[in-house]
């Protein structure tokens, strides 16, 4: 038995110099997103740079930049993340370049969903810092990646609850100050 290759496996026949590229960053908060007195914080210029230079690598030019600064990614309800996927089913790109899994996604079923609809226009999605593809290799590392960052958002709000539970079984508030006290920040020599 022969087999032909696939002339839409981008493994064989990768995109050529001149191929086009979007990409997508994302910080969860408002406060990730001015940090440093800027208007995007330290993040999102790293994200720009390492994306950048994966472009570079791939030799792909980058015509079109999508931001969700201060969003959180447990819902794929961001607004320029659905412009993104909009945007890719519009347009011939080759490549959606991300810095890493869990900046698209933060659970698994969107995470799926988003890659099928890159899929689906004919994007490759692309990690700046992982190697994940379309190889059955890269598609376990991409699910792996994925399931991890699905694990870290939830294990952290387990984490933020038992801490809160505790201060304020410690006779501490969670949140503001009640109405009638004033919320002051004290440091002792510890």
């Amino acid at each position: 038995m022969t087999t032909t290759p696939d002339p839409t496996n981008s493994l064989i026949n990768p995109p050529q110099h001149g191929t086009l590229a979007v990409y997508y960053l994302r910080v969860s908060t408002r406060e990730q997103a001015h940090k440093g007195g800027t208007d995007e914080g330290f993040s999102i210029p790293a994200q720009r740079d390492a994306v950048h230079r994966k472009a570079e690598q791939l030799g792909a030019t980058i015509i079109e930049e999508f931001v969700d600064a201060g969003a959180s990614a447990k819902s794929a309800d961001r607004p320029d993340l659905m412009r993104m996927v909009n945007y890719v089913k519009q347009h011939r790109v080759a490549y959606c370049i991300v810095h890493k899994i869990d900046r698209l996604a933060r659970n698994r079923a969107d995470d799926v969903t988003i890659h099928l609809a890159l899929q689906q226009a004919g994007v490759l999605l692309v990690s700046a810092t992982e190697n994940i593809d379309e190889t059955p290799s890269g598609m376990l590392l991409h699910g792996i990646m994925s399931t991890i960052a699905e694990f870290y958002s939830r294990n952290l709000a387990t984490e933020v609850a038992k801490g809160m539970t505790q201060k304020a079984i410690n006779g501490g508030t969670n949140g503001k100050a009640p109405i009638g006290y004033r919320n002051i920040r004290l440091r002792d020599d510890q």
